[in-house]
């Protein structure tokens, strides 16, 4: 019995330790779901290069190419096979027998002889064939490498783009919030004009027009705050649902690369370039490997076994193949006459692409000046207009249009600064650097 009631206990003793466990998990795992990270822009950057799917495939395409140059490296080595069995054969057919009428001895197991043999061979010559190959895969490795670079870039750009985004759809928000405090307390100041007898009620109306319309402003910039919120966690490859404190260096600093330096280095950095001259020496390859069949092919075969051993040189040559190998010289060549046309295409689109970004970074520099004096002006504008029209001497119709000039030179600000950084990253990214 007691036992039994020992047994009970200890029971519900595991049961309540594991109900507390599973508890305390269940609430660490809600805390870390909830509670907000902290993050500066290379931080966000490391972390979808961590995540990120399309990287992880860039970088498994470098491990395939290297297999690859490892493959055709191989041809150059020795290959040996071993091969091994039994081999079962009849007795001697007695043809009297069989003559007779006797087919017994057909199916009469006779003797049985292990095979057994060991094979070498390596390739003396392949015509330049096999070196051709082992270019070719070495120019792909690179290749990979470069596309590998490229998908760092797109992803530093698309992190950052995302990143100030949050800062502008932010500061947005907060000049939103900002707006509505503002006429809500030119909404007070006006209810006490109005029992002063000093504006008429339909001044208290257009006010509370213009606060329905802050207010659905600051609305939609909640919203547009969250989803800008949303696209950075997803490029991340983190939960949606995590909160981020991002560090605030949406801010100007000057860019002192010029035109002319931007596309310098854009021709020595971009690997779309990169991979064209990749590209042609692969064709050339081609070529060569198509070329090396009209060449001879000399192999070394070595094979040993029960009944003894063997060596021999082999030399092959192909005297007639019906056109074939021509067709492939000249579809390698057609192919190599093509590289140096893609070339000039693509030198031309990265000009104009490195020339558009430089442009609207420049716009951008010059607006962030207009709006930097457009909110002073604004400000005092409306700081003026208040004063007047608590005083009597100003329509509440300027202190409105005084407030939605100030909103937009404010917003105009934080665009203009969004703009330039992300035309900035835009203009590194053009110019094909990581950072």
């Amino acid at each position: 019995m007691r036992l039994k009631k020992n047994y009970f206990l200890g029971k519900v003793a595991f049961t309540l330790f594991f109900i507390l466990i599973f508890l305390s998990a269940s609430h660490l795992v809600i805390f870390t779901a909830t509670s907000p990270m902290n993050l500066n822009l290379e931080a966000s950057i490391q972390i979808a290069l961590e995540s990120n799917i399309g990287y992880k495939i860039s970088e498994s395409a470098v491990d395939v190419s290297q297999a690859q140059i490892e493959e055709a490296e191989g041809a150059k080595k020795i290959n040996m096979k071993v091969q091994g069995g039994y081999l079962q054969m009849s007795e001697t057919i007695d043809e009297e027998a069989i003559g007779a009428g006797d087919f017994s001895g057909l199916f009469a197991p006779g003797q049985g002889v292990p095979i057994f043999s060991m094979s070498a061979t390596k390739i003396l010559y392949s015509g330049g064939k096999i070196e051709s190959l082992i270019d070719q895969a070495e120019a792909n490795k690179q290749i990979s490498l470069n596309d590998l670079d490229k998908e760092k870039q797109e992803i530093i750009y698309k992190v950052t783009q995302a990143y100030y985004q949050i800062l502008q759809a932010e500061g947005i928000k907060k000049v939103s919030t900002q707006a509505v405090k503002q006429m809500q307390a030119h909404l007070e100041s006006s209810e006490a004009l109005l029992k002063e007898g000093m504006i008429a009620p339909i001044d208290l109306n257009r006010i509370k027009s213009q606060l329905s319309n802050l207010e659905h402003n600051l609305i939609k910039a909640e919203n547009g705050y969250k989803l800008a919120m949303y696209n950075l966690n997803s490029i991340m490859g983190i939960d949606l649902n995590i909160e981020l404190v991002l560090e605030n260096n949406l801010s100007y600093e000057p860019c002192e690369v010029n035109l002319e330096d931007a596309l310098v280095q854009a021709g020595e950095n971009r690997s779309e370039i990169m991979n064209i001259a990749l590209q042609r020496r692969i064709m050339e390859e081609m070529v060569d490997v198509a070329k090396s069949n009209r060449r001879p092919q000399v192999i070394l075969n070595a094979e040993s076994g029960i009944t003894g051993w063997q060596a021999m040189v082999v030399a092959e040559y192909s005297l007639m193949d019906g056109g074939v190998n021509k067709a492939k010289i000249e579809q390698a060549e057609i192919n190599l006459a093509q590289v140096d046309q893609s070339e000039k295409q693509v030198q031309r689109l990265i000009e104009f692409e490195v020339r558009s970004v430089y442009l609207n970074m420049r716009e951008a520099e010059k607006l962030i000046k207009v709006a930097e004096e457009g909110i002073k002006n604004s400000q005092e504008s409306f700081r003026i207009a208040q004063v007047k029209y608590n005083e009597g001497i100003a329509t509440n119709t300027e202190v409105i249009d005084a407030q939605s000039t100030l909103i937009e030179a404010e917003t105009n600000y934080l665009n203009a600064l969004y703009d330039y950084n992300t035309a900035r990253a835009a203009l590194v990214k053009a110019i094909g650097v990581c950072n």
